[in-house]
């Protein structure tokens, strides 16, 4: 229970919703909220986020606690509502809803983990976020090319991505590290060297 306050104080303390989770009061779209499943799992992976979230009973504007009448455990068309949001996503997504009451206000929180190999989509389209709004993906052809890149290689870093010069020598690369004066790491046959490079005077 803890957890989850420690969650939802979070995520309120945040000025404004994120792609990566979205607030709720008594809100309820069987087929939106499987769209909105595959858009915070897809933004969540471009944010660098392990986790996006979706919660009922915070004010989307003042981020005050409201309470919700909203049920988990409802059913949609004689199917229960989490048979039929994991029936339509793909890949599989192990989302979790979780209750907690604070000052006798409902609270349910909905976690769904990040995309990991493949987009997650919901009756076979593919969902973001783009600011606060849910967005079918390919309506946006860079940021489905961008999410499949993190996808397969991760969020872009110093080791992933190719430099813009492809002339480097190992002493341009020491010129370039002594003027930021980092530690660099060296390997030599199993042992490591940490030299600390030093503005070089002339």
């Amino acid at each position: 229970m803890n957890d989850i306050l420690s969650i939802v104080n979070e995520l309120c303390s945040y000025p404004a919703e994120r792609e990566w989770f979205e607030f709720k009061h008594n809100w309820f779209e069987p087929e939106q909220l499987g769209q909105y499943i595959s858009a915070l799992s897809n933004s969540a992976a471009i944010e660098g986020r392990s986790k996006a979230y979706l919660v009922w009973g915070i004010d989307d504007k003042t981020h005050d606690i409201v309470g919700t009448d909203f049920d988990p455990d409802i059913n949609v068309k004689n199917e229960p509502l989490k048979h039929f949001l994991a029936r339509g996503l793909s890949p599989d997504v192990n989302f979790i809803f979780e209750e907690i009451t604070v000052d006798g206000k409902r609270i349910v929180l909905l976690t769904i983990p990040s995309a990991k190999t493949v987009p997650v989509s919901f009756a076979s389209e593919r969902f973001i976020r783009i600011g606060s709004s849910r967005e079918n993906l390919r309506k946006y052809p860079e940021k489905e090319s961008y999410l499949f890149d993190v996808l397969r290689h991760g969020l872009p870093t110093i080791e992933n991505t190719p430099s813009n010069y492809q002339d480097l020598t190992f002493e341009k690369l020491l010129m370039n590290f002594a003027k930021t004066q980092l530690w660099l790491k060296f390997r030599f046959d199993g042992s490591i060297l940490l030299v600390k490079t030093t503005l070089l005077k002339k």
